[in-house]
């Protein structure tokens, strides 16, 4: 509680000042074969240069209240949903964004890292410092529960050249660090790395790394491919993935020799973007992901993610519409993992669970 007041503390003086929206949502459906209700509050704002984000739900399953989303005092962090904050200290850029992150994209060791399967929230943090030849970043999937901590450096030398280091930590499974260097060739209008390196994977193995990537920017279109090689010992690039908070217990087992690639092909512009991949891991074999995003009218939008393998399917969809400046309605449909209770999380697996819900929103 204490920490719930002392964020409130920072959080409310600033929204006195700031540009503030206020709103309630009402949200019914099914959650595996339990019927599901809930209820959200939040508060968004922005200020200056920074953006914030309060919210909370309350979530009954069959009628019965979810009581474990709320369990504990320090579970109060978790209504902080959004903050982001930049400023510029001399010729370096400091940038900060904290409560529900999008998916880890760190180096090599992470490709679509998720903080999170089900339907409860997730508050990580993760910072940028950046000049004009050195980057430094830092990630926390969740300060509560965390899965994943990562970190990278990445430094320019000369004007085409680029050497960089990261590392990725499960406090409670494995680790991956990389050393890389790669060469960029560019233009106006296009972009093409391509570089070579190393991953350990402390008690899982070692191997060698080559990538590529092109960006290509045409008619207010970028259009992006990058691609991979490993080969070597440990998961060959199966650790942190999108699906890596279910498939981790199977990743401790690998200790092989083998090869794996992966592959990504996307397109951003003004009607929407997606993305497109697939990844070959030794014993886990093929991951497939595609995401994607389109405001389809002023009033309506959509979007969608999905990551599939042979063992596991997670992902979710969204329909947005929105029938005036206040009043919005959601439909879900998503494909997760719920976690057991605390109390059996090291002897039960997550068990899958198809979800729908319907939610009415309103705002002001």
């Amino acid at each position: 509680m204490r920490r719930l007041l002392a964020l409130a503390a920072i959080v409310v003086p600033a929204a006195a000042r700031a540009d503030v929206d206020v709103g309630a949502a009402v949200g019914a459906g099914g959650q595996g074969d339990a019927t599901y209700s809930a209820l959200e509050l939040r508060l968004d704002g922005s200020w200056r240069d920074v953006r914030f984000g309060l919210g909370a739900r309350g979530v009954w399953l069959d009628g019965d209240w979810r009581a474990r989303d709320w369990a504990r005092p320090i579970d109060g962090l978790r209504v902080l949903r959004l903050l982001e904050a930049s400023t510029t200290i001399a010729d370096a850029r400091l940038a900060l964004a904290a409560g529900g992150l999008a998916p880890a994209q760190l180096a090599h060791v992470a490709d679509g890292y998720r903080a999170t399967l089900d339907d409860r929230p997730r508050t990580g943090v993760r910072t940028q410092l950046a000049t004009e030849r050195l980057a430094i970043t830092a990630e926390l999937d969740d300060v509560i529960e965390p899965g994943f901590i990562g970190g990278a450096v990445s430094l320019a030398i000369g004007d085409d050249h680029v050497g960089h280091a990261a590392t990725a930590i499960d406090p409670d499974g494995g680790s991956a660090i990389e050393l890389a260097a790669a060469r960029r060739w560019s233009r106006d209008d296009l972009r093409v790395d391509a570089g070579a390196g190393v991953v350990g994977e402390p008690s899982h193995g070692l191997h060698a790394l080559a990538f590529g990537a092109l960006a290509w920017d045409h008619a207010s279109t970028r259009w992006t491919i990058a691609g991979e090689l490993r080969a070597g010992t440990g998961t060959v690039g199966g650790a942190f993935g999108p699906l890596y908070r279910i498939e981790r217990t199977r990743l401790a087992a690998i200790t092989g020799v083998g090869a794996g690639g992966a592959l990504a092909v996307g397109v951003a512009g003004e009607a929407g973007w997606l993305r497109a991949g697939v990844r070959w891991r030794p014993e886990l074999h093929g991951l497939a992901t595609f995401e994607a995003g389109a405001p389809i009218a002023r009033w309506l939008a959509a979007g969608a993610w999905v990551a599939a393998s042979r063992h596991d399917l997670a992902g979710a969809s969204e329909l947005r519409v929105l029938w005036s400046k206040h009043i919005a309605t959601r439909v879900e449909l998503a494909r997760m993992y719920l976690a057991p209770s605390d109390e059996m999380l090291e002897v039960m697996p997550y068990t899958p669970a198809w979800s729908a819900t319907a939610w009415f929103a309103v705002s002001r």
